[in-house]
């Protein structure tokens, strides 16, 4: 496995305007990109990658971490190969079980939620999804601009007798601007109010691989932990920046790859990379060919 050199970040070009239960912050956009324009906070948008849905998902949030570690069951009836950013083994049982890792913003403590109340993350437990849906606007809350909201904290009562509700995985919210366009950028680390803000492309492909995508009534477990989450007996991490705290040394990690629509370069400059899995509906049939090999991750030669 690999840790990126440059500490890059990963972008998905959108409008930024302004999304329910987890408040953030935004930034006015300017000129429209001529690859991946930005669109309306009631966009839709859509999964056009190689991963399947997974059969018995299972997710686990590490809030130390920063990520959010999905398995399952590769269906039997799936005979293409896996993307690079996928890892696969065997169960004793004879089946594949796939994993895949992406990485998410956790709550920044000691502020106030819109409310008044202290910010906090949801306390270790194991919560199942329990609503939420596929196209969530932006409203006075935040930016979140038509991409999936799927919540798993519905009513919960922590230890102290807090009800929380309304905690989902979503999308990325802040932005940043970059070669006079506006980007949808994640900051992985303690900056939310509340939810767990992933890329707008990794929430995309969320949706689909625990089968939210096609039946928001789906309820996997997902358990959220104080700890490094492990895989293969290393702390997991994957190959995305962290902002506000430290990420775990190279020979303690187990680093999963992460794919991008559109990645920002260590010099500021912007790379497409993965158009086509992630895009605006309307949109799809004009995307540029994808610039990276989809198994091996490689960049593929043009002419």
């Amino acid at each position: 496995m690999f840790r990126s050199a440059l500490g890059t970040l990963s972008l998905v070009v959108f409008s930024v305007l302004g999304g329910t239960g987890c408040a953030g912050d935004e930034s006015a956009p300017t000129t429209e990109d001529p690859i991946i324009k930005k669109t309306g906070d009631t966009s839709t948008w859509s999964y056009r990658g190689i991963m399947p849905e997974l059969e018995s998902p299972t997710l686990t949030v590490s809030l130390t971490g920063h990520t959010v570690h999905v398995q399952g069951l590769l269906p039997t009836s799936y005979t293409k190969t896996l993307p690079f950013h996928a890892v696969a083994e065997k169960t004793p049982e004879g089946r594949t079980r796939v994993h895949v890792a992406y990485p998410i913003a956790t709550v920044a403590e000691g502020g106030t939620t819109p409310e008044g109340l202290p910010t906090r993350n949801p306390e270790p437990f194991t919560y199942k999804i329990c609503g939420g849906e596929n196209t969530h606007a932006t409203n006075k809350i935040g930016s979140f601009a038509g991409f999936p909201f799927i919540q798993y904290v519905c009513e919960h009562p922590d230890a102290d007798g807090r009800v929380r509700d309304g905690i989902a995985f979503h999308g990325p919210i802040t932005s940043l601007e970059a070669e006079g366009s506006d980007y949808w950028s994640l900051k992985r680390g303690p900056v939310s109010h509340a939810c767990n803000r992933m890329l707008g492309e990794h929430v995309l492909e969320l949706a689909h691989i625990i089968g939210f995508e096609h039946n928001p009534g789906v309820t996997p477990p997902v358990k959220v932990i104080k700890e490094f989450d492990s895989f293969r007996g290393k702390k997991i991490d994957v190959d995305y920046a962290s902002t506000n705290w430290t990420r775990p040394s190279a020979a303690e990690s187990f680093v999963f790859p992460v794919w991008q629509a559109v990645k920002l370069r260590g010099d500021g400059s912007v790379e497409v990379q993965f158009p086509q899995w992630a895009c605006e509906t309307s949109r799809c049939a004009s995307m540029p060919p994808n610039a990276y090999d989809a198994v091996s991750g490689a960049k593929l030669a043009r002419p």
